[in-house]
Formats: structure tokens, C-alpha cells, sequence
């Protein structure tokens, strides 16, 4: 989430950039590279100022009123993680909400399939994860069409929701994204997992910033080998605690009723 060095193409029509060969994740390790992905100290004042601007539009929590929290996956499917996170969710009865990187949706159409089909809610990641800032308006609107029709070709479902990579935005691409009918879903609780943090450390953090209506980061597909392995091993110990606290896991969808 965060600053980082996206992998922008610049492409001049809404079919993905032909020659790439999806199944090779080598080229999306940048992606987690820590210096490239360490969250700006403003990135949550940011947010919750482009909320106000953008009501019903930009969501960073849910009702607070509702002891009620979404568990968020982002940058997947991949064919490592993806199963193991959706055999802990089977297991627990939890629906969460995966956030889809078109090239990967193209890579690993069963598992994107396998996610929609154990009832889980989906959004819209971009094409290929670059920073939405530094690309013209028609490129934006190409990363979150691309991938729209790839989810849709391989789903047969439409999501209204979009997650920015990184977290990346401003008013230009939150009026593009309002132009297209979306909504924007940041966060309230980040777990970091993508610097391959430890569960102990991963469940300290949900620990502390978790909250009534609280959707919390997490991700789905690695930049390294073992580098979420936090993550599996942290998310049944979230859903046990989160529970024994009395809260219910919904899907953003829900969350934001």
C-alpha cells in the first residue's frame, strides 16, 4: 500500500499488454519490495479528508455502531497463499473480500473461480498494480476496465468495488473511479504482512487498531518465498480472538450496509 514503484504500461487500448506471460510472477516481486510499499505517515489523514470530500464514494471502515468487521485480501489469486487463506475461511465459516489483480485473475483463473464460487465478495485491484497517480486518465480508466472484464469473463460477476494499489489517490482518480460507478475501499487496520511480519506481530497489530466496523489489510499473493507465512499462520488466531470479542466477519459489501 503504500509508495512504491508500480509496473506502469502504457497502453493504448483496454486489451492487456500482449507478450506478457501471466503465469510468470517473477516481475511482481517489486510490488512488496519494502521501500517501495512503506506507508506514508499521511496516507490516513489523506483518506479520511478525500472521505469527507467523497461520501457514499471512498469507504476506509464500516458502521461503527455494528460490532462488525471485513477481513480484506489483496493482490491475488496466486496459486500458493490464495488456497491456503480460502482453506482457513472454509474452515472458520468467515466470507471476506479478495481485491483482484487482473493479471493474476488471467493466471490463475480457478482459484479466482474458487473464490467466487465459496461465496466470498470480490474487487477490482488494477491490471497490473501500478500507481494510479502517475498514469493519465485514460490509463486509469483502462487499469479498472481490463480488469473488470477479465473478472467478468472468468466469473461471470461484476464488483463495485475498487481498491487503489498502494493506496494510492487523489481527486482525479476518485472522480473517475465515482465517473465509472465504483467504491473506493481503503482500511482501517493494517497488518503489514507483506514485509513478512510474524503472526504474533500481525495479530499485536489487528489487536490494537481493530475497531467496530474495521476492515482490515491483508494479502493473498507473495513477492518472496514464505513472505506470508504470517499471515496463514495469524488468520485463524484473528478470527478466534475477534469472535471471543464478540465481533461477526462480513464481507465489505456487508460491512457497508
Amino acid at each position: 500500500m503504500i509508495i512504491g514503484i508500480g509496473l506502469v504500461v502504457t497502453r493504448q487500448t483496454s486489451q492487456p499488454p500482449d507478450g506478457r506471460d501471466p503465469s510468470k510472477e517473477e516481475s511482481l516481486k517489486e510490488w512488496n519490495e519494502e521501500a517501495n510499499r512503506e506507508q506514508p505517515p499521511e496516507h490516513n489523514n489523506q483518506v479520511q479528508s478525500l472521505a469527507q470530500q467523497y461520501k457514499g464514494v471512498l469507504f476506509y471502515k464500516g458502521n461503527d455502531t455494528k460490532k462488525q468487521t471485513a477481513l480484506t485480501f489483496d493482490d491475488g489469486p496466486d496459486n500458493v497463499y490464495t488456497p491456503r487463506i480460502l482453506d482457513i475461511l472454509r474452515a472458520k465459516g468467515v466470507k471476506a473480500t479478495f481485491f483482484i489483480v487482473g493479471v493474476q485473475a488471467r493466471a490463475h483463473p480457478d482459484v479466482l473461480k474458487r473464490i467466487v464460487d465459496e461465496g466470498h465478495a470480490i474487487g477490482n485491484h488494477s491490471w497490473d498494480h501500478p500507481r494510479l497517480p502517475s498514469l493519465s486518465s485514460a490509463q486509469v480508466i483502462e487499469e479498472v476496465q481490463s480488469t473488470a472484464a477479465e473478472i467478468e469473463r472468468i466469473t461471470g460477476k461484476r464488483s463495485d468495488l475498487f481498491r487503489p494499489p498502494y493506496g494510492l489517490m487523489t481527486a482525479r482518480e476518485m472522480d473517475e473511479l465515482k465517473s465509472l460507478g465504483y467504491r473506493v475501499i481503503d482500511w482501517s487496520v493494517d497488518t503489514t504482512d507483506w514485509k513478512g511480519e510474524s503472526d504474533k506481530k500481525i495479530l499485536a497489530l489487528v489487536n490494537k487498531e481493530i475497531s467496530p466496523g474495521g476492515i482490515i489489510l491483508q494479502h493473498c499473493m507473495a513477492g518472496r518465498p514464505g513472505e506470508l507465512e504470517g499471515t496463514v499462520k495469524a488468520l485463524p488466531q484473528i478470527i478466534d480472538r475477534l469472535r471471543a470479542k464478540g465481533y461477526q466477519f462480513v464481507t465489505v459489501p456487508t460491512l457497508l450496509e
